[in-house]
């Protein structure tokens, strides 16, 4: 299991797993209102959403502010993170006790089993998972795996993951986004500066039948946030977030996909 330990600066909160920051009060808004909402505004309907890691409950946070939402399945590998979201007072307050609400079903599995054994559908997949820094996280950022989680989508479903950083692990940024075009999904990369993270990516993929890659940019540049009670996002932050600069994508054609027997996005 992952070492936790929670610090504090001034009138905010740092948690770090094994040495990694996992998020902070301090702007975690400006990571978890970009992985949730682009993909909850997109779907066409929001009643069964998974969510693949995220014990913290902060993007659970994310998702409760949708009120045609029935059900959420939370499915993170370490209970201690999970009891800590729901029992300690600094996560209950930054959370708002989101992983007790009654829609909320939380499972402490591994996600790549998890996965293959359901036959559950669900409108938005979330995967809020640490980088694939190990063979086992590697195989969550896997064809197979993309091509798994297609299955358990609902026809106009969404999925969106973290990507890595786009500046510091460009090549594993590209990696994960031909990973999920090769699975069979149109789609769209997308980044935000974090000031405690840094610049930090997200790949967000409809099925490529319900609708192509360039209409799916166009629909992102439209979606509309200003019902959402948001701390960040806007219409105008979504449409920069789309946008990168000269270079990004120049060694795209060079990088292979990520697969459960090559795990090129180890190297």
């Amino acid at each position: 299991y992952q070492k936790i330990v929670i610090t504090k600066w001034k009138n905010n909160y740092w948690l770090f797993l094994n040495g990694s920051e996992q998020f902070s009060t301090y702007d975690e808004e400006r990571y978890h209102e970009p992985l949730i909402h682009p993909a909850m505004t997109l779907a066409k309907e929001r009643k069964q959403i998974l969510v693949l890691g995220g014990g913290d409950g902060l993007a659970v946070r994310e998702i409760l502010k949708y009120s045609k939402v029935q059900s959420i399945d939370l499915v993170d590998l370490d209970p201690a993170i999970t009891k800590l979201a729901q029992t300690h007072k600094i996560f209950l307050n930054v959370n708002k006790s989101s992983l007790l609400n009654p829609k909320v079903n939380v499972v402490n599995q591994d996600a790549y089993h998890y996965v293959n054994q359901i036959e559950k559908l669900f409108d938005v997949i979330v995967l809020d998972l640490p980088d694939p820094k190990t063979v086992s996280l590697s195989l969550l950022y896997s064809t197979g795996f993309y091509k798994s989680l297609k299955r358990r989508l609902k026809p106009f479903g969404v999925v969106v993951t973290q990507a890595t950083s786009p500046l510091y692990s460009s090549k594993a940024f590209l990696c994960i986004l031909k990973s999920m075009r090769t699975a069979g999904f149109s789609s769209i990369p997308y980044w935000n500066d974090v000031p405690t993270l840094g610049q930090w990516g997200w790949v967000l993929g409809v099925k490529d039948k319900a609708m192509p890659e360039k209409k799916l940019k166009l629909t992102l540049d439209i979606l509309d946030f200003s019902s959402i009670d948001t701390r960040f996002l806007t219409k105008d932050a979504m449409i920069a977030m789309t946008r990168f600069g000269k270079g990004t994508f120049e060694v795209m054609s060079e990088i292979e996909p990520n697969t459960e027997f090559n795990h090129i996005i180890l190297t």
